[in-house]
């Protein structure tokens, strides 16, 4: 869950929850104070800086002026999965730490790019939003949990079976909304480590070879056949008219309809 919010109430009473968030300061500079379970703490806050605030802890917020920041709402289960996937560590070892307007300029593009996402929601892609969720929790578990960057294993490209396996499960899944965790099943690895060793075999991110292969199928449509363009949009797996134009003019260079007459 990605949400943001605006007011003029400087004071805000944030009780305990059962989620991890991690908030997005938008605004500022400005001075945010807060106090409780972690003791007491206040900052300068820069836009673009980030707090962090584990399951279970429940503060008295303070903010200096109008208040702008986004949230991410992270779900236990969810970071105790990444951590067991990408780490090999037992979840119960490892925890967050809590955190007031640190710097991190990877977690801060991740974050708008997710923001983004979720603001335009009639181009909204799964597989995309996958790709900035799973990245975003894995480096922020690296970067503000005691978990050991050096606990990550090392993995090559995909063995040509499994490439040859996921590679046939995007062919025969391309009209429908294919997850990083459907093509990561089908290669026996974990998302985070099926993204770096396909990225490594076939030298584009799984999100990018996906997008390649529905405006290829836009244009095998376009050319042989006399389907709607609403219609090739849905059969090659986009979300909407809309994004499919958009996405086949930035890869080929012409609308779908310009693209058809020309041939």
């Amino acid at each position: 869950q990605v949400r943001r919010w605006q007011g003029v109430d400087p004071a805000m009473d944030q009780p305990s929850l059962d989620q991890h968030f991690v908030s997005l300061h938008l605004g500022g500079p400005k001075r945010v104070s807060r106090r409780g379970d972690g003791g007491f703490q206040s900052e300068v806050v820069q836009p673009g800086a980030f707090s962090v605030v584990p399951a279970g802890a429940a503060y008295k917020w303070v903010t200096d002026g109008p208040i702008d920041f986004a949230h991410i709402y992270l779900e236990p289960k969810t970071l105790a999965h990444v951590i067991s996937a990408d780490f090999d560590k037992d979840p119960s070892d490892v925890s967050l730490h809590e955190t007031l307007g640190a710097r991190d300029p990877l977690l801060e593009t991740l974050f708008l790019s997710m923001l983004q996402q979720v603001s335009a929601p009639d181009d909204l892609d799964l597989l995309y939003s996958e790709e900035l969720f799973r990245l975003f929790v894995h480096h922020l578990l690296r970067t503000q949990s005691n978990v050991r960057s050096s606990c990550v294993r090392a993995r090559h490209a995909l063995a040509p079976r499994r490439l040859r396996r996921v590679l046939e499960f995007i062919e025969a899944n391309l009209g429908e909304d294919i997850g990083l965790d459907q093509m990561a099943a089908a290669t026996g690895v974990s998302p985070f480590h099926f993204s770096r060793s396909f990225r490594q075999a076939m030298g584009v991110a799984p999100y990018a070879f996906v997008i390649q292969r529905r405006v290829a199928c836009a244009q095998r449509l376009l050319t042989q056949t006399e389907l709607p363009l609403v219609d090739i949009a849905r059969k090659c797996g986009f979300n909407s008219h809309s994004q499919f134009s958009r996405t086949f003019k930035r890869s080929v260079g012409a609308s779908p309809r310009r693209f058809r007459e020309s041939k």
